[in-house]
């Protein structure tokens, strides 16, 4: 099961870049603020992360929950260095996840991994709906 989510979001990200240029894999730093920062930043009206841009990718949202996708981009470059998905239901608090670059550390993948098993919800609904935002923006992303 890991590998086959693994596979699937390494294809979602990659599909997004295709005919982009190389950027480098996420850092350590970088998959901490997707995960961690973002939501501190948004919670205590902070600036964006010196060096770095938030770019709306798309998402999904029904009356009782939402998934948006955000790219983190460095200064400088054009493609994100990784991508920030904001899972919302009604009633509780959002939850942050971070897809790193195809290239990125084993390890952060791994730490991905491991956040999607920690949702506090039914889990297959939270899974499914997800992708469904990840797939309807991949859609919009292709037809630019």
């Amino acid at each position: 099961m890991k590998k086959i989510v693994i596979a699937f979001f390494t294809l979602l990200f990659i599909s997004v870049v295709v005919h982009a240029q190389k950027i480098k894999p996420t850092t350590e730093d970088e998959y901490n603020f997707g995960t961690i920062g973002y939501k501190i930043q948004l919670q205590t009206k902070l600036p964006m992360k010196k060096g770095y841009s938030l770019t709306d990718l798309g998402g999904h949202e029904e009356p009782d929950r939402s998934v948006l996708l955000k790219g983190l981009t460095r200064d400088g470059e054009t493609m994100p260095c990784a991508v920030i998905m904001v899972y919302t239901k009604l009633n509780t608090p959002p939850e942050y996840f971070c897809m790193p670059t195809p290239d990125a550390p084993e390890s952060l993948w791994d730490r991905f991994h491991q956040s999607l098993n920690v949702i506090t919800e039914n889990k297959q609904q939270q899974l499914q709906f997800m992708m469904l935002g990840m797939g309807k923006t991949l859609s919009k992303l292709a037809d630019k």
